[in-house]
Order: C-alpha cells, then sequence, then structure tokens
C-alpha cells in the first residue's frame, strides 16, 4: 500500500471537526445505544453533535477556559462520549480514569493535573482523602445541559492537547502520555485504512474507553464509519450474552484472555453434551472451507454472540494462534494488533484477509518500525506522542532522536510483520547470559488442561534469576505435573525451575487483563519460606465479591462491596428508596434468579435479611411471551373477529361517547396509561380508538389470566395482550414492553395494578413511572368514565351501560424526571379528565 500519499487530515485539524463531518455526513443515523432500563435509548451522529455542544456550553458557563483539564471517570455509556466530545469541544484536555484506579492513583493523577472538574457517576469508587475536585454526575449532564445555547467557537489545530492518559510507572508514579487532536486522528485514519469499515457494522464495546484500545477502535474508528456502538450496564456474562442477543453485533474489540474465556465456555458446553467428536469432526472440515459455510456448519455456536459477529480486534496482549485459529475455523475473522498508549495506540496490525497470529502484523499506514541494536522496537510516526505530562526528564529519556523506545523487544520478519518479544523490563536474563522472553514460556504452559493461567516471571535466587511460573489451577496437585509437562518441550535455558500455585482466583490485572507482573514478583519475594503466597484480599473483600446481592446492593446504591456491610438497612442506611429497592429486587430476579417479594423488603431490611430472603426464595418462574400476536396473518384475522364479533358485542353492552382523539396524532409509539374500572375495557378503549392506532397496539394483562389455555389463545388473537407480571419476572416483562416499543407498537397498561369496578381510582402503582419514562414515548392520559353500569356489571345486555371515553394531551418526560414524579404527573392526568 502506497501511504506516502495518504491525507492524514481529510477529517478536518480536530476531534471536533471530525464529529462535525460526521454529524452533517450520518446525521439520523443511529451512533450510540444504551438500556439502562428496559428500553434501547438511541443516540444519532446529530443527537451527539448537538449533545456535546450542549455539554461544552455549560462548561464555559461553568467558567472552564481551554487547556483546563478535566477528569472523565466513570463506566462506558453514551453520556461518557457526550462528556469526551463536550470537552474538546470547549478546548478543554481530557484525563480518563479507569473506574477500578486505586485511590492513591487518582489522588495522584489529580495532584499532577490540576483538574477543573471532574465528570463522574453514581457508580463511581468513593474518592479519596482530600479529593476537593468539583464534581458532576454524567448521569445529569443531559438534564443539566438541556436549554444550554450553541457553545463559542474555540480555536483549535492539529498540535493543541486533547487528552492525557495516565498509565503506571515501574515505580508506581503515573505518567501521563500526551495525544494531540492530530495524533488520535492519524491513528484513526491509519487503523482505518489498514481495516476498513461500514456502516452496517454494529459494535459491542467491553473494554473501558479510559484505555485507547477501546477509545480508538471501539469508538473514534466506528464512528469514522458510520457505524453503530452499543454499551453495556454491565459486564457480567449473562448481560453480555442477552445484550449479544438482542443487538446482534457483527464487530467486538476483545483481549486475548477473554477470547479464550470464551472459547473455553464453548468447548465446555461441547463437551457437557457429549460432542467433543462431532466437534473435532466439524474443525476439521471447517480448516478447508470458505467462511461463509464455516458459519454454516458452526451457527449454533455463532448464536451465543448473537449470531452475526464477523470480526474481532483482538489487542492488549500477544494472542495463541493456536487460539487465533480456533476462533477462525469456527468463522469469526481476527485482526491480532499491537499498539503502545505513546502511539494513539496501534502500531501495527494484520488485515483480516491475511492474517497471521504468529505476528502482530504490519506496521499501520504512516508507521515507520525499526529494531535498535538491544533488540528493542522503535517507532515514529504522526500518531506518536510528543511526551509526557510536566515530565521532560522522563520524554528525554522515551526517546531516541524521533524514535520513542517502546520498551518492547522484537524483530521484524522479512514479509515486513512485527513480531513483539515481550517487554524488555520483563525480559528474564540468567546468570548464563542467556535471556527467556516470558511469553514463550507462557505459551506452551497454558496449553496443559490443568493449568487455567500462568504468569512466568524471573524470582531473584541466589545466583541471579530463575525461570518461575505462578500457576492459576483448579487442580494444585497437579501443577508439579504440568510443569514437568512444560519442560519437556522447552529448552534447556527456558526450563522452569520453580514454580508456584497461586491462591487466588485470579491473578492482579490491569485494565486491559495484563497481569501485573510486578505486584505478583512483589508478594513471591515477601512470602515467607514454604508459606502460602500473600496474595488474598482481607475477608470482607472476599465476602463482598463471593456475595451477588451484596454487589448489586452496591451497584444500586452507588457504593463500593466493601461498604455494604451485613447490619446495614436498605433505606435507612443504604438510602435505597422504594423506587430503588424495586430495581434491586428486579436486578436480583435478573442476575440470581429467584423472586423476592417486594411486601417483604422495607426501609429497615438489613443487608443479610435480603440475603435470607433470596437464599430461601423460590426461583423465578418462566413465562413466556407471545409474539404471533404481532404476525401478519394474525393481526389480519384480528381485524375481523374485533369487526365481526368484540365491537358488535361492545356497542350492544354500551353507549360511548369519545372525546380527545386528537390527542393521538402522534408519530410514533406511544403508551396509554388507562384507569382500570370495568370488566369489558379492553374492549370499550379498542372500539374507541383510531383504526391505525389500534391496528398497532399490544395490552399488558396481568399474568395470572394466562393460566387458562382458553384465554392464553383468546388474549393475543382478539387484542395483541400480553402478560405482565407485577410479582415475578419484572425485568423480563419490563424488557417485553421495550422490545414491543421498539417495534413500532404502542402500548396499554392500567397503572392501578387491579379493577375496581365503578369505584373510584386507586393510587398508581409506584412502577407506572418506571414504565413511562423508561419507555422514552409520549404517554397518553385515558380516562373510562362509567356515567351507568348497566345490568349485568360484567356483560350488561339486559341493561345497557353508558360510558364516556376522554383521552388527555400527551405527556413528554425528558432526562432527569423522576419515576415518582412520573407517576404523580400520570395519576393526576387522568384524575383530572
Amino acid at each position: 500500500m502506497n501511504t506516502s500519499a495518504l491525507d492524514w487530515r481529510q477529517e478536518g485539524d480536530t476531534l471536533v471537526e471530525f464529529l462535525e463531518a460526521k454529524a452533517r455526513e450520518y446525521g439520523p443515523r443511529p451512533a450510540l445505544y444504551f438500556k439502562p432500563g428496559f428500553r434501547y435509548q438511541t443516540w444519532t451522529y446529530q443527537d451527539l453533535w448537538e449533545g456535546s455542544g450542549r455539554v461544552a456550553s455549560l462548561l464555559q458557563h461553568r467558567g472552564l477556559e481551554k487547556n483546563d483539564r478535566v477528569l472523565l471517570w466513570g463506566p462506558n455509556c453514551p453520556q461518557w462520549v457526550l462528556a469526551f466530545f463536550g470537552c474538546l469541544r470547549a478546548g478543554l484536555v481530557v484525563v480518563p480514569l479507569d473506574l477500578r484506579s486505586s485511590p492513591d492513583f487518582v489522588e495522584r493523577v489529580a495532584s499532577k493535573t490540576r483538574p477543573k472538574l471532574a465528570f463522574v457517576s453514581r457508580v463511581t469508587p468513593d474518592r479519596p482523602d482530600g479529593f476537593d475536585v468539583p464534581e458532576m454526575l454524567l448521569d445529569q449532564i443531559e438534564s443539566e445541559s438541556l436549554n444550554m445555547p450553541e457553545p463559542r467557537r474555540v480555536g483549535l489545530d492539529w498540535d493543541d492537547l486533547a487528552e492525557v492518559i495516565f498509565t503506571s510507572g515501574t515505580t508506581g508514579d503515573p505518567k501521563g502520555v500526551m495525544l494531540s487532536h492530530g495524533n488520535l486522528l492519524a491513528n484513526m485514519v491509519s487503523v482505518n485504512e489498514q481495516a476498513p469499515g461500514k456502516p452496517t457494522d454494529r459494535l459491542l464495546s467491553l473494554l473501558p474507553l479510559s484505555h485507547m484500545f477501546e477509545q480508538m477502535g471501539g469508538l473514534l474508528v466506528p464512528l469514522r464509519n458510520g457505524s453503530n456502538i452499543t454499551y453495556l450496564t454491565s459486564i457480567q456474562p449473562s448481560i453480555i450474552v442477552k445484550t449479544a442477543g438482542e443487538r446482534k453485533p457483527t464487530l467486538m474489540l476483545l483481549v486475548p484472555q477473554a477470547l479464550s474465556v470464551l472459547m473455553n465456555g464453548i468447548e465446555r458446553e461441547v463437551a457437557r453434551q457429549g460432542k467433543e467428536k462431532v466437534w473435532r469432526w466439524s474443525m476439521a472440515v471447517a480448516q478447508h472451507a470458505p467462511t461463509r459455510v464455516r458459519r454454516v456448519i458452526f451457527r449454533r455456536v455463532l448464536q451465543r454472540l448473537g449470531g452475526a459477529l464477523e470480526y474481532i480486534f483482538s489487542g492488549g496482549a500477544a494472542l495463541d494462534p493456536e487460539l487465533g485459529e480456533k476462533w477462525e475455523r469456527i468463522g469469526v475473522k481476527i485482526s491480532q494488533g499491537y499498539g503502545a498508549t505513546e502511539a494513539s495506540p496501534v502500531i501495527s496490525c494484520h488485515t483480516f484477509e491475511r492474517p497471521d497470529f504468529r505476528s502482530a502484523g504490519p506496521p499501520v499506514p504512516g508507521m515507520d518500525v525499526k529494531v535498535s541494536a538491544e533488540g528493542e522496537l522503535l517507532i515514529r510516526g504522526p500518531n506518536v506522542t510528543k511526551g509526557y505530562w510536566e515530565a521532560p526528564d522522563r520524554t528525554v529519556e522515551a526517546f531516541e532522536g524521533e524514535w520513542y523506545k517502546t520498551g518492547d523487544l522484537g524483530f521484524i520478519d522479512s514479509e515486513g510483520s512485527v513480531h513483539v518479544k515481550g517487554r524488555k523490563k520483563d525480559m528474564i536474563v540468567l546468570a548464563s547470559g542467556q535471556n527467556v522472553y516470558p511469553e514463550d514460556v507462557e505459551t506452551v504452559l497454558i496449553k496443559h488442561p490443568d493449568v487455567t493461567d500462568v504468569s512466568v516471571v524471573g524470582l531473584p535466587k541466589d545466583d541471579g534469576l530463575e525461570v518461575h511460573a505462578v500457576i492459576l489451577t483448579e487442580k494444585p496437585d497437579k501443577a508439579a505435573d504440568a510443569v514437568a509437562w512444560a519442560n519437556r518441550q522447552l529448552a534447556e535455558h527456558q526450563r522452569i525451575r520453580g514454580h508456584t500455585v497461586w491462591p487466588e482466583d485470579d491473578f492482579p490485572r490491569t485494565h486491559t487483563l495484563k497481569v501485573k507482573k510486578l505486584v505478583v514478583i512483589d508478594r513471591l519475594t515477601s512470602a515467607t519460606a514454604g508459606s502460602a503466597v500473600d496474595g488474598r484480599h482481607s475477608q470482607d473483600d472476599e465476602e463482598a465479591v463471593r456475595s451477588p446481592v451484596v454487589a448489586l446492593v452496591a451497584d444500586i446504591a452507588g457504593v463500593m462491596p466493601t461498604a455494604v456491610e451485613p447490619g446495614l438497612a436498605l433505606g435507612d442506611d443504604m438510602g435505597l428508596d422504594s423506587l430503588n429497592r424495586v430495581e434491586l429486587l428486579s436486578a436480583i430476579e435478573e442476575t440470581i434468579g429467584v423472586y423476592v417479594d417486594e411486601s417483604k423488603v422495607t426501609p429497615g431490611t438489613t443487608v443479610s435479611e435480603l440475603e435470607a430472603l433470596v437464599d430461601s426464595g423460590p426461583s423465578a418462574t418462566d413465562i413466556r411471551f407471545p409474539r404471533w400476536g404481532m404476525a401478519f396473518w394474525c393481526r389480519a384475522l384480528r381485524g375481523l373477529l374485533q369487526r365481526g364479533i368484540v365491537f358488535p358485542a361492545m356497542t350492544m353492552a354500551y353507549k360511548m361517547r369519545v372525546t380527545g382523539v386528537d390527542n393521538l396524532d402522534l408519530q410514533g409509539p406511544a403508551l396509554i396509561a388507562a384507569n382500570h374500572t370495568l370488566h369489558l375495557d379492553n374492549g370499550i378503549i379498542l372500539r374507541s380508538l383510531p383504526t391505525r392506532f389500534r391496528h398497532r397496539l399490544a395490552i399488558a394483562a396481568s399474568d395470572h389470566m394466562w393460566r387458562s389455555p382458553i384465554r392464553s389463545l383468546a388474549i393475543p388473537l382478539l387484542g395483541n395482550g400480553f402478560p405482565f407480571s407485577k410479582e415475578g419476572n419484572v425485568r423480563k416483562s419490563l424488557d417485553n414492553v421495550g422490545r414491543i416499543i421498539d417495534n413500532g407498537w404502542s402500548v396499554l397498561i392500567y397503572p392501578e395494578g387491579e379493577l375496581t369496578v365503578a369505584g373510584p381510582m386507586k393510587p398508581f402503582l409506584a412502577g407506572t413511572g418506571l414504565i413511562c419514562v423508561g419507555g422514552r414515548v409520549p404517554v397518553i392520559p385515558l380516562k373510562l368514565k362509567v356515567i351507568r353500569t348497566g345490568f349485568p356489571r360484567y356483560f350488561p345486555l339486559l341493561s345497557r351501560g353508558e360510558v364516556e371515553i376522554r383521552f388527555g394531551e400527551p405527556l413528554r418526560f425528558g432526562p432527569g424526571v423522576t419515576y415518582q414524579d412520573a407517576t404523580v404527573q400520570i395519576e393526576e392526568a387522568v384524575r383530572a379528565l
């Protein structure tokens, strides 16, 4: 590829110009998806431009000026992206922080950068002592910036600083990598040249945006291509699988360990079903088949990840060639890359068409790579940092003229591909003078069936360093056998001379899941002779990690798990109000699979009492949501049955008067909130609706009505009803409502929760606001006023009843409206009709 003529500024001189151009190009096209409740929220490319502008204006209104620093310390979400681009549009310098950053690390970064503001979230950990930076909640930036005017244009150019990414140095002193608008744009263009994307790509974002691998490959490059990105509310495996099934991603960015975990899960399921022979046969056949045939062979396997996954970018560590080949065999193309934060971050990657898992691929366009006399990889290019934040000595030390010293050892093969042997600081230099690359030893040992993971380090001994393996295994007694097995395949100088079984469930890791080898070595060397490695958390930490209930309470209360003590009350101590407790019980039902009766959980219920309820509670019963009621054939048949049977029966039973029908003249779906006052109110309301509205309406019906086989057929057939649970499967019921609305259908709900025949309205259930705010569609209040009930009350054919159906003006709930306020507004609107 001829890169000499590649225009690095083809997307503009700044990321602000880039985003503005994408908004013009892709405008109404969805850019970001997020599902904080039961329905996906969507931000278009135009929304990103306008929303980031309002955030920029808010920041300017608060007095922040060009080059002021802002900490961005929150989870992946659209608000993170709005804050990021909002800061850039205001000329500010973003300092992203990983959620898992230690208090000491955060304190050091804040001390170095002197930020004027910190964007945080309700899940951001407790602030370190002395952290006095003004804060703004990511969860509220849309509501706070809602009425802000256009921001002032700030003069920016290619070399202006965009962000400072801090990484821990070997001494624990963070170093801030300065990346300019030009650095990021140049890397974005070159990566996209090497691995082109397309507007139909759907990316599922799993890695933190505070890390450059995800920020470049999972945000900037997809936005350049007009693709869409989905953020998750949790990276729990059940949520990932569920979201993948809903969004059907075509593209993901993963570290090699995640690829290994996924493949191990697939192979465990194969073994559980006793299909190892079929699996091996399919793998053998796939080796000689084109990708399309592979995807057919392994279609059931691919369904676990949504069924549409085509591409995976692997980075952050070296990918085992055998693992990469397995993914290729099942029909998913893998591109392995090599990078560094200082390179914004991609240095090299191979194309999807020509994968070579033995290397990290050729340098991306515009990147020059060479090898020093000591075997260190040196790089230069428009994407390489100018240096470290307020650390001129470190900057000078990191460069050899115009070449940045990566600290990685490697070589370039005859075809121009980069091979990385390992970190220069991790290389083990034996007393004999021979060098051992830990990655070479790890690649062999990890293949032993009894080894879950391994980290090879140079452990100080009297005569120098020994090659020492630290092993994760479920069979500690087999560790020695695994080491002996590996040594038979290693060269003499590479052989493992000592080993330790790590006592925890996992190694200490960075946010890209790399093992913190310095921490491992420190714990090994500090352990007394013959004793276990002191690598454990405190007992409280272990209990917090082991208890899923504690983890969920902490998440919803916005505190660290260690702050959730058994004797604390949910309401009085943890600050969970009634709706927070409903959210908590829904989360317990979703993630743990246990239904807890809401009436048993009060503000005074303690954490330990809640755990006891979960332990003794019944598993949430499964509930099926029929979708055939929305099928074309059923819609046609329903229309005939309604006109031929249901509506004539309603006309015979009731004299009807309808007002406010003009309020139904809306674009798109809506929620109708009605009082529940007659046995036949579904038929009456359906009869009063305009044909176009009625044809795309679904009715929420109490799940107890589905216990009868006849009703379970009649309800979807005659009124497109679906089960909605008030006592179990709440989360699944809400998700089903979200799917119905996302498909363009309106929904009729009865917020009172129970029937009161011709009686006074009862207070609306607290969850009403959750449904209406989370639905993000107009809410139409409806009042069914009974003038005369008729006789008999259930079906007044002997004495005709009389009713009036009143449709109110649509209510719309913007960002920041609480569920309680929404419930009150809806109830008042219905009562006032």
